[in-house]
């Protein structure tokens, strides 16, 4: 699915499914590899057009309805949630992003998703700080058994919060991992975790920030454009 070095997503809002084809237009004119369709800033009470416009880019697009626990602003149940999500998997997206917490405690979601075939991304968030090393590593093995795609975010509140993010590359071999920290303290992490993780991609924005630390996608592509340039050129 991924085979070239520095791959970027760029996370797409609107309170509009009228306004998602502009803003798929516009993300890949600025050179976005995958595009992540956040289908809880609302456009998810207008589900089938939403999901008629997104399908059009399917192959290289994560579908992604984020609850209000997780820094989303999906405020429904469990029980709609896993509707919702059921039905933007019916869609076929490259990935499908579902949080632990719902991953976990749903046995019959999880048997959906494996009858199906769905690709999923398990992700986890954590807007107030950085765990240890020991709770990151016991964190990225119990999601690791979800799926193969796995998005462990966290927030930095020192510099050095990179490098427990960073360190979780290091005995990894099998997941495709993106992991990173939120914040100003972070932004390192969002380049390292491909530029020294490997991560199959990270995340930008296309205007405004969606989460705290995001790069606009033309000054990463720029940083990651800059790099590869001088790696060749030696």
């Amino acid at each position: 699915m991924f085979t070239n070095k520095f791959k970027v997503c760029v996370s797409l809002a609107t309170d509009s499914a009228d306004k998602l084809p502009k803003l798929i237009a516009r993300a890949l004119q600025k050179q976005a590899d995958y595009v992540e369709i956040r289908f809880d800033h609302t456009i998810y009470k207008e589900l089938d057009y939403a999901l008629d416009i997104s399908s059009r880019i399917k192959n290289r697009a994560i579908f992604t309805l984020r609850s209000k626990d997780e820094g989303g602003y999906f405020d429904g149940d469990h029980s709609e949630h896993v509707s919702l999500l059921k039905k933007m998997a019916g869609a076929s997206p490259m990935l499908l992003d579902i949080e632990i917490s719902i991953i976990k405690k749903d046995k019959e979601m999880r048997q959906f998703l494996k009858e199906k075939n769905i690709s999923i991304l398990v992700s986890s968030h954590d807007f107030k700080k950085t765990p240890n090393l020991s709770s990151l590593l016991k964190k990225f093995e119990d999601m690791s058994n979800y799926s193969n795609y796995v998005k462990l975010v966290t927030t930095a509140r020192t510099f050095e919060d990179n490098f427990k993010l960073l360190s979780l590359y290091d005995n990894n071999t099998n997941t495709k991992l993106i992991a990173f920290a939120m914040g100003e303290h972070g932004i390192l992490s969002r380049l390292l975790c491909i530029l020294y993780g490997g991560s199959p991609f990270t995340y930008a924005s296309l205007d405004n920030p969606l989460a705290p630390g995001q790069l606009d996608i033309v000054l990463m592509k720029k940083i990651f454009d800059r790099i590869g340039n001088n790696l060749k050129s030696k």
